[in-house]
């Protein structure tokens, strides 16, 4: 029975990678099409994943999330997210950029409420993984877009759909926008491939 549910449960994972193999494979498409256009007003956009956009607005930090992020040039630090209210009075969730952890102090201060004409690109929130820590409303770090969660925390009604990357110097030198390029792994073959040989 037991080598039964073995044989079983590997044959799942492998179907289920071949499954995780397709949407990457949409996905990669999809940014190889949008990372190529040039930028878009985002109110003529139909939003969809890596497409770069243009939008004027309000960047209020007043409202305001950090993720601890990935070393850059061997440095630890966050990212910015903050609201951005745009004319027809929606929020979105824009990603300012990220900085040092030596700024952090600086961050957590800022209140500043500033209008800016800014290009970046449309990224949709993605499932958690398993190891992933969970969102600290305690500390105001945060690991995944949970887009409820952050109306929660932040008490304020944002899009629920999409957030964006901002590409554009804004107030702060230290601040580092982010750039469209491609940082996808795609090994899901080979797992799936690796399973079915297991079963």
């Amino acid at each position: 029975v037991f080598t039964l549910f073995c044989i079983v449960l590997t044959i799942c994972l492998g179907f289920w990678q071949l499954n995780r193999l397709q949407w990457k494979e949409s996905l990669i498409k999809t940014f190889e099409i949008n990372s190529s256009k040039s930028p878009i007003n985002l109110v003529d956009s139909k939003a969809t994943e890596f497409l770069k956009v243009k939008v004027k607005g309000e960047i209020n930090r007043n409202y305001k999330i950090f993720f601890p992020a990935k070393t850059l040039n061997g440095k630890n630090g966050f990212r910015l997210v903050s609201i951005l209210n745009i004319a027809d009075g929606e929020n979105i969730l824009i990603d300012e950029g990220w900085y040092a952890e030596e700024n952090h102090e600086y961050f957590l201060r800022n209140t500043m409420v500033f209008s800016k004409e800014i290009i970046g690109y449309i990224r949709y929130p993605r499932k958690s993984k398993l190891f992933t820590p969970k969102n600290n409303f305690a500390s105001n770090e945060w690991y995944t877009y949970s887009l409820e969660e952050i109306e929660e925390y932040l008490e304020i009604k944002i899009n629920q759909k999409y957030f964006i990357k901002n590409m554009s110097e804004l107030e702060e030198s230290f601040l580092v926008p982010s750039e469209l390029t491609p940082s996808f792994r795609n090994n899901h073959l080979q797992y799936a491939i690796t399973w079915f040989v297991m079963s």
